[in-house]
């Protein structure tokens, strides 16, 4: 496989590096450090008991992409019994770490945009 294909695959939103994007160590890197303060924390939690929300979090907006939280609220806390894996949290724990994933997910999209749309108007006034 030339370097190039390789490259055009891994930037694929389909591909592995996508996935990559969303991986555990992004997510620690993202929430790890705020997590004792995190207003939603409860006590003797651990972080792999919260990292499964915040990774459900960040897939469901992307899921739901254009929606708001509060929309699918309902939805996702039937689905979290499934997603929870061996995280000790149900629900009321989980959410909201899950609705912090979801917001700086939404947000990371629109910085995204916006940065490309700048990019775009810089390049037409060259």
């Amino acid at each position: 496989m030339s370097p190039s294909h390789r490259q055009q695959q891994q930037l694929s939103p389909n591909s592995r590096g996508q996935r990559q994007v969303d991986s555990d160590e992004a997510l620690a890197a993202r929430f790890q450090d705020g997590l004792l303060e995190a207003p939603y924390y409860s006590v003797g939690r651990l972080w792999d008991d919260y990292l499964p929300a915040y990774r459900f979090g960040q897939r469901s907006q992307r899921r739901h992409s254009g929606l708001r939280f509060e929309d699918v609220e309902s939805q996702l806390e039937r689905e979290w019994a499934t997603a929870r894996g061996q995280s000790r949290l149900g629900w009321v724990e989980a959410r909201g770490a899950v609705e912090d994933a979801w917001t700086r997910s939404e947000l990371g999209q629109t910085f995204q945009a916006s940065d490309q749309h700048e990019a775009e108007s810089a390049g037409d006034r060259s």
